[in-house]
């Protein structure tokens, strides 16, 4: 049975007022992002999540070569062939610490969480039209080829305040093992909507997270576009990025909590206008996927890849992967079952995903998946987001909606 639950966001509705949009408290401090002074340093500080899984693997050496010795310095854990493990008596989200060395130096992580294996993503997307357009949908898939509903394609989460409008949804992972989910509120807005989550079935404390805000006036005010979050375990925080195309690009901002976001800064600068940002750790450093917004929308609506030490320096930029469609909306896959990445697209003109795969997220050439290989039951799916999960995560959500 499905059980969902939503509360007020933050903002004031005014009695027998309609209000277009909510927007969160204005920020009181800049984004927290670091300058790039040491690509080795940058590449082991930022080279795990805050939320690991049983069994994965730990980088073994930095891009110059250097080795990279890891222990665990609490917890029940260990590493065995740069292999992390639980042990016995973990908890299901087992509180964990690491330590790196590298050369002469070492980083440590002292507030990491250890799951179960991961054995699936959960796809979050939305659809543009129908009875249940602009809510939260859900799916989910073991490989990135084989996809399933979740709810029967139907809506699970309807917004309460603002434009009403959930678009470009996005699923963060907390620190503890706890979700957040952010989307774009309608089109045209400064701010964001944000919920939290125990388990990917309830979700409360709708709130309004400004995003599109300056000091000085030189922000638009007008767009906060496919917001995409996660947790860095080096500097603490929530890192948020988001597109204005009325500003020119992507954006940053960070938060503590998802209540306050600081001020934004541009993210990066390929030398043209561009949106719809999705970031991976890779073998390197920091992989990104991210769409040509030039006009005419007919020759530059593609996707290229961008490459850098850090999510905060990703500099290096591609051709576009794929040039058939006009796609936008990417969301980035490493398959569970076997050795490929894969990129799937939002192939609006034709209502449906595109999906490229390749063995080299970083480098390597992407093929495109033909449809009929493909299983994605969904009915015109838009701007999708995947997050992986362990089986006891998984089974809750699906028996929760089962009838």
């Amino acid at each position: 049975m499905k059980s969902i639950i939503t509360a007020a966001a933050a903002g004031i509705l005014l009695a027998g007022c309609t209000v277009s949009a909510v927007h969160g408290p204005v920020p009181s401090e800049e984004a927290n992002i670091p300058v790039l002074q040491d690509k080795e340093a940058a590449f082991v500080q930022e080279s795990i999540e805050v939320f690991l899984f049983d069994g994965d693997r730990l980088p073994e050496k930095t891009p110059s070569g250097t080795p990279i010795e890891w222990s665990v310095t609490h917890g029940h854990a260990e590493i065995q062939d740069s292999v992390l493990s639980k042990t016995e008596g973990a908890l299901e989200y087992e509180p964990i610490g690491l330590s790196a060395s590298y050369g002469e130096d070492t980083v440590t992580f002292d507030s990491l969480t250890l799951g179960d294996p991961a054995v699936a993503y959960v796809i979050s997307y939305f659809t543009s039209e129908g009875t249940n357009k602009e809510q939260l949908k859900l799916a989910y898939t073991f490989n990135g080829e084989y996809w399933f509903k979740i709810n029967e394609d139907r809506g699970i989460l309807k917004p309460s305040t603002g434009t009403k409008r959930l678009r470009d949804p996005s699923l963060v992972r907390k620190p503890g093992g706890e979700f957040a989910l952010l989307a774009t509120q309608g089109y045209d807005n400064d701010s964001i909507y944000v919920y939290d989550s125990r388990d990917l079935i309830t979700f409360e404390n709708e709130r309004a997270l400004l995003l599109n805000v300056s000091r000085d006036g030189s922000m638009s005010g007008s767009q906060a576009w496919a917001p995409e979050a996660f947790f860095d375990p080096y500097l603490s925080c929530y890192v948020i990025l988001w597109s204005s195309p009325s500003d020119g690009g992507i954006f940053c901002s960070t938060s503590r909590d998802l209540v306050t976001a600081s001020y934004p800064v541009k993210l990066l600068d390929p030398g043209y206008p561009v949106i719809d940002i999705t970031v991976v750790h890779s073998e390197n450093g920091w992989t990104a996927i991210l769409k040509d917004e030039r006009e005419p929308m007919e020759d530059y609506s593609q996707v290229l890849r961008g490459t850098g030490a850090a999510w905060y320096a990703i500099d290096q930029f591609s051709e576009p992967i794929w040039k058939r469609h006009q796609v936008e909306g990417p969301m980035i896959l490493k398959s569970l079952e076997n050795e490929y990445w894969y990129v799937v697209l939002d192939d609006y003109t034709r209502s449906a995903y595109k999906v490229l795969k390749t063995t080299d997220i970083e480098s390597g050439t992407f093929t495109e998946v033909n449809d009929a290989d493909l299983m994605i039951p969904l009915e015109k799916p838009s701007h999708g987001h995947a997050i992986r999960v362990t089986w006891k995560e998984l089974e809750r959500l699906t028996q929760a909606y089962e009838n």
